[in-house]
């Protein structure tokens, strides 16, 4: 089973990793750019000759997008950074990562309401986009340069990458804010939030991978994080296997008494829910009403 967090049970964890066992917070952003790459090419292969357009907040998940664009940079991949935001205005572990871009050579243009035109000729002349907008924090709808961004990322149709999760989403509720970006790919930092799994928000995410930030498993064992999800390789060892010289009487048989007027169909999906999950031989006793559906 994988742990599924809230926002605020993630914050947590971090703070517990920094404060606690001494793990420094530009570490936990190098690894969650490194695994940024790393998905991308697992991804694309060699992706070379792809075009990057990294869009950053001012946040921490602006700092994972900086961290990846140095990384691409250097692997030779031609990478631009829109950052909606001054870069004066950066603080603490996002400033220093986009300081290190800036030296480095990477292209970064600063969004504002005046130059947001500058969006849709960035978008045309580029293959694929990285969403490192907004985080888990997020508690409003977006709105200004911020909703117009995500707005013309979604009309792009570029395969887009969501940070941990997709910018305008609400981390825990699964609900839409407001404007949000539509993902092909969404790369879960340490741990699934809820909202990768309760829809509608769940449509947005695309396929979903969770990246290792290298947060010890004893950090995330501490805490009493009480929602999990069920995978198949939990249900698996359930089911023994089938000696194929064996018939459905070796499998038991379930005797299902249900269904009511006009509720005849629930009897029918009851039945073959039973044998979907294993069962030799199902019979379904129902009203003499239901039989005909």
């Amino acid at each position: 089973m994988k742990i599924v967090s809230t926002a605020k049970e993630m914050r947590e964890i971090e703070d517990l990793a920094i404060n606690k066992y001494g793990i420094k917070g530009l570490e936990l952003m190098e690894n969650a750019g490194r695994g940024i790459v790393e998905a991308l090419k697992k991804r694309f292969g060699n992706f070379s000759s792809k075009r990057v357009l990294i869009f950053c907040g001012k946040g921490n998940n602006g700092g994972d997008g900086f961290v990846a664009a140095r990384l691409l940079f250097n692997m030779g991949i031609h990478v631009t950074v829109l950052l909606l935001e001054k870069q004066a205005n950066l603080k603490n572990d996002a400033a220093i990562n986009a300081e290190s871009a800036r030296k480095l050579g990477i292209k970064i243009i600063e969004v504002e309401k005046t130059n947001v035109h500058l969006l849709e000729h960035s978008l045309e002349n580029c293959d694929i986009v990285i969403d490192a907008l907004f985080g888990t924090g997020l508690t409003r709808p977006v709105n200004g340069h911020y909703k117009q961004a995500i707005e013309k990322i979604n009309q792009a149709q570029k395969f887009v990458t969501a940070v941990d999760i997709p910018s305008g989403l609400d981390s825990d509720t699964g609900r839409l804010m407001g404007t949000c970006i539509r993902a092909d790919l969404t790369l879960a930092l340490a741990l699934l939030k809820r909202s990768h799994l309760l829809f509608p928000a769940a449509e947005l995410v695309g396929e979903l991978e969770i990246i290792d930030i290298k947060i010890p498993s004893e950090v995330i064992d501490s805490q009493t994080i009480k929602v999990q999800v069920v995978e198949e390789a939990d249900l698996r060892p359930w089911f023994q296997k089938r000696s194929a010289d064996s018939h459905k009487g070796n499998y038991g048989h379930v005797l299902v008494i249900a269904g009511s007027r006009g509720k005849g169909g629930a009897a029918g999906l009851t039945a073959l829910a039973a044998l979907r999950i294993g069962c030799g031989l199902v019979t379904l006793a129902l009203p003499e009403s239901c039989q005909k559906a």
